[in-house]
């Protein structure tokens, strides 16, 4: 995380998202915990709504996409 505390925290939305698309409750609690615990202690991540509403947008669009590919 030292090295690239903006990405470890962008990385933990993305799983956060991948987990509540896919219904993993307990995976989802964890990891916006970690989201929200990178952001606490990183003073220097600079945080962008907009990137994590586009990380959410992309994983909610990709399981939809492997649900109607399942289907």
């Amino acid at each position: 995380m030292q090295r690239d505390e903006a990405g470890a925290y962008y990385e933990a939305q993305r799983l956060a998202a991948r987990a509540r698309a896919s219904g993993q409750a307990g995976e989802f609690v964890h990891w916006a915990k970690v989201a929200a615990e990178v952001a606490r202690i990183s003073p220097h991540s600079h945080l962008d709504i907009a990137v994590v509403q586009a990380i959410v947008d992309d994983e909610t669009w990709r399981r939809r996409a492997s649900r109607s590919y399942d289907d």
